[in-house]
C-alpha cells in the first residue's frame, strides 16, 4: 500500500478569528452562526474539546468575507491528508488562525454512509456565474452544476498567472465535505447563544450506531503529551457518564475503541526513528503511537483506602461544623457546596463512581459523595466551610488527586 494512502479523514480545527470567521452585519446574524458553545475568539484546543462534547457541526468556511461553500447550505469539511502530512502542513503554515495541530479523524468508509462525499476541484468552465451571489449564500449557475452537488465544488485554476486569471490550488488537501441531508439521525444538540438548547443537522461522535450513530471509533489529534492527558481525562469521563453535559446518550464502546494521537510523537516517529509506515493513522497503530482512554480494572482493590479516606474527611467535616457553630458565624445565603474532583483517570475516582461514593462526572466533575455528620443548614457560608476542611483531609489522603471545594447559589 502506498505511504500516503489512508482509510481515515481528518477535520483540523484551529483558532477563532472575529473578522475571518464571522462577516455578519446583525446580532441575530451573529447568533446565528455563533451559538453559545464557544466565544468569537476561543483557542483551537477550545473548539476541539467542544467537538468532542457536541459533534461535528456544518458550517460556512468564509475566506474574505464570502462563505467558500456553494449551493447555499455549509458543510463540514474533512482532509484525505495523511496524519503525518497533516503534521508536516500545519508545522509548514505556522498559523493557528488558518490550522492548528488538533483535530478529529473518521474513518473514511463511515463519512461516506452519512452523505460525505469527496469535493469536486473545478469545473470545465473557469469563469463560473451565480445565480445567488451574498456573504453567506453563494448558488452557481445550475447549467454549471446541480445545485444539489454543488457544496462539493471547490475553485481550481493550477495554471492562472495574473490578478484577473489566479493561480487557485487546495488539491493537495484532499478534501471531502458533507452537508444536511435527509437523515434524521445526523443532528447534534448545543447550548444556543441564549443559552437555551438547540438542534443543528451535524454529525455526533460518540452515539452509537444502536441509537443513530455514524462512527464506530474517533481519532483525537493534539500536539503534545500533556494535551493528550487532557484529552484522556476528557473521553474517560465521557465513558463514565455515559453522556455529555446535555444528557445526550453516548455509547462506551466507541469511546474504548477511540484513540488520541500525539504529533509530536508522529513527526518523531517518521524523521527521527525512521518508522515510515507511522506517516498514517493505520501504520501508528502497528507502531503503538494510538493513546487510549485510561479506565482501571480490579478497582476493589481501592476500597480499602478510599473508605478510610473517606471516613477521615467526614470527620472532620463534623469537627468544622461544631467550630462553625461556637463562633456564631453570621447567617448566609443560601446554597450548595461539594467536594470534586476533576481528576477522573484515577483508579480511586473510577472506585468511587462505581460504588456510588461519588456522581458525574459532569462536564469531567465529579462530586464525593459522604455519609453526613453533622447538622443541616441552608447557609452556603456554613457549607463551604465544612467543605474546605473536607478537601484538605482528602488532598492529605491521595497525594497525587486534587479536591475542590465547588459552590453556588440556590
Amino acid at each position: 500500500m502506498r505511504h500516503d494512502y489512508t482509510d481515515w479523514l481528518i477535520h483540523f480545527v484551529r483558532d477563532r478569528d472575529f473578522d475571518q470567521d464571522y462577516p455578519v452585519e446583525t446580532e441575530e446574524e451573529f447568533d446565528f452562526l455563533v451559538g453559545g458553545e464557544l466565544e468569537p475568539d476561543a483557542s483551537a484546543f477550545s473548539v476541539l474539546l467542544s467537538i468532542l462534547n457536541i459533534g461535528l457541526k456544518p458550517y460556512y468556511s468564509f475566506r474574505n468575507g464570502q462563505t467558500t461553500i456553494y449551493g447555499g447550505t455549509p458543510a463540514i469539511c474533512v482532509t484525505e491528508m495523511p496524519i503525518y502530512s497533516f503534521a508536516q502542513y500545519i508545522s509548514a503554515r505556522r498559523d493557528t488562525k488558518k490550522v492548528s495541530a488538533y483535530g478529529i479523524a473518521i474513518l473514511k468508509k463511515e463519512f461516506f454512509k452519512a452523505g460525505g462525499r469527496p469535493v469536486i476541484y473545478g469545473t470545465t468552465d473557469l469563469n463560473v456565474s451565480f445565480e445567488v451571489n451574498t456573504p453567506t449564500y453563494r448558488v452557481l449557475d445550475q447549467s454549471i452544476l446541480n445545485k444539489s452537488e454543488q457544496y462539493r465544488y471547490v475553485a481550481y485554476n493550477p495554471s492562472g498567472n495574473n490578478i484577473k486569471d489566479r493561480w487557485i490550488d487546495w488539491s493537495h488537501e484532499r478534501e471531502w465535505r458533507w452537508r444536511e441531508n435527509n437523515n434524521k439521525d445526523a443532528q447534534i444538540y448545543y447550548r444556543n447563544s441564549d443559552y437555551s438548547m438547540a438542534e443543528s443537522p451535524g454529525l455526533p461522535l460518540f452515539v452509537g450506531e444502536s441509537n443513530g450513530g455514524f462512527f464506530s471509533k474517533v481519532a483525537i489529534i493534539v500536539w503534545s503529551s500533556e494535551e493528550a492527558d487532557k484529552i484522556r481525562e476528557e473521553l474517560t469521563g465521557y465513558y463514565l457518564a455515559e453522556s455529555n453535559n446535555y444528557g445526550i446518550e453516548f455509547n462506551r464502546d466507541v469511546i474504548a475503541r477511540s484513540v488520541i494521537i500525539v504529533l509530536e510523537q508522529v513527526k518523531e516517529a517518521v524523521e527521527i526513528s525512521k518508522l515510515v509506515d507511522s506517516q498514517t493513522i493505520e501504520g501508528l497503530d502497528k507502531a503503538n503511537l494510538l493513546e487510549p482512554i485510561l479506565l482501571h480494572k480490579d478497582l476493589e482493590l481501592y476500597r480499602k483506602v478510599v473508605e478510610t479516606a473517606l471516613e477521615l474527611a467526614a470527620q472532620e467535616g463534623l469537627k468544622a461544623s461544631i467550630e462553625y457553630n461556637a463562633e456564631n458565624h453570621p447567617q448566609g445565603p443560601c446554597g450548595f457546596a461539594h467536594v470534586s474532583t476533576f481528576d477522573v483517570t484515577k483508579p480511586e475516582v473510577q472506585f468511587m463512581l462505581a460504588n456510588d461514593y461519588a456522581s458525574g462526572p459532569f462536564d469531567g466533575q465529579v462530586n464525593i459523595i459522604f455519609k453526613t455528620l453533622w447538622g443541616h443548614s441552608q447557609c452556603l457560608y456554613y457549607k463551604e466551610f465544612i467543605i474546605e476542611r473536607m478537601c484538605i483531609s482528602l488532598n492529605n489522603s491521595f497525594s497525587d488527586i486534587k479536591f475542590y471545594k465547588t459552590s453556588r447559589l440556590d
